[in-house]
């Protein structure tokens, strides 16, 4: 299964704090949330997730603190991700440590953003203030379940902060073992 993100606003590189990659997630929620309406994750959609998890022995729901996730690359499936990002950022091409933050540490935030925080409230500010959807797509269970990045950098030719990127996420998901929950992914 193939599929492409797109996340457009600020990415910060070293020391980007936790509510920022929670705001990456915001962002590519609703994305995710209508890929899971196409085929093929809409015929698995009920049985993927069911909620309470023990419901369904395949369902990838992950509840923490009261949040559910869902993760659509997961061990649980026995799968994982291959990802390719185009960044355009306001550095020109081959710069890559810039005050912008550098390539490796805005990438690691990315990662960060794409997965089920580490505790439902890592970094979350004011968890009341904010309704968070049910279940919460992310993209990844944990960063570890990528096996390959590739980064192509190019400069965004129109005004913007110097950390405001504009991504193309492609995410190429892989099976290490076919079985008959992972079958139609």
């Amino acid at each position: 299964m193939e599929f492409r993100l797109v996340y457009e606003g600020p990415l910060h590189g070293q020391g980007a704090r936790a509510p920022h990659k929670w705001d990456i997630r915001r962002a590519l929620h609703p994305q995710l949330e209508r890929l899971w309406g196409e085929p093929p994750l809409a015929q698995a959609r009920e049985r993927l997730l069911a909620y309470p998890p023990m419901a369904a022995p395949s369902s990838i729901i992950v509840e923490k603190d009261g949040l559910r996730f869902a993760p659509l690359v997961s061990r649980r499936l026995n799968l994982y991700a291959e990802l390719s990002v185009l960044l355009f950022r306001q550095q020109p091409r081959g710069t890559l440590i810039t005050d912008g933050g550098d390539i490796d540490n805005r990438l690691k935030t990315l990662l960060d953003g794409l997965r089920v925080p580490r505790g439902a409230n890592e970094g979350r500010q004011d968890p009341g203030d904010v309704a968070e959807p049910s279940p919460f797509f992310c993209v990844l269970e944990d960063d570890s379940l990528v096996t390959k990045v590739t980064v192509e950098s190019e400069q965004l030719l129109r005004p913007a902060d110097p950390d405001f990127v504009l991504a193309i996420i492609g995410v190429h998901v892989k099976k290490t073992t076919l079985t008959n929950e992972n079958m139609a992914l």
